[in-house]
């Protein structure tokens, strides 16, 4: 067992990892002023090798205009694409229930 959790330990500190990346990187751009923001390019200065397959599997728009008044992580459409990560990373863990739907909309 203590395997298994070191494993998932180590699977969650990548994760935190690269998402706190695109936190970064999506905050610097809203500070910088854009008015919009590309997911694509976004996702690949943090680390996330996507492209518009992807996007479009995901059902995410390619295109993000910010909200400023709100926190980025309430517009921003990180759900999907950590979805799309740990099942790409890591498949021999189960995705979050909560996004089960959303990450997985068509049927099997």
């Amino acid at each position: 067992m203590a395997q298994r959790d070191e494993t998932l330990f180590r699977a969650t500190a990548e994760a935190n990892e690269v998402f706190g990346r695109l936190a970064e990187v999506v905050e610097r751009m809203v500070r910088e002023g854009a008015d919009a923001l590309d997911v694509v390019d976004i996702a690949k200065e943090s680390g996330l090798e996507i492209d518009d397959a992807v996007i479009s599997e995901l059902q995410i728009p390619r295109i993000i205009y910010p909200v400023r008044f709100v926190p980025w992580y309430i517009w921003w459409p990180w759900r999907p694409l950590w979805c799309w990560w740990w099942r790409l990373r890591y498949p021999w863990y189960r995705c979050c229930p909560y996004w089960w739907h959303r990450c997985h909309w068509y049927p099997h």
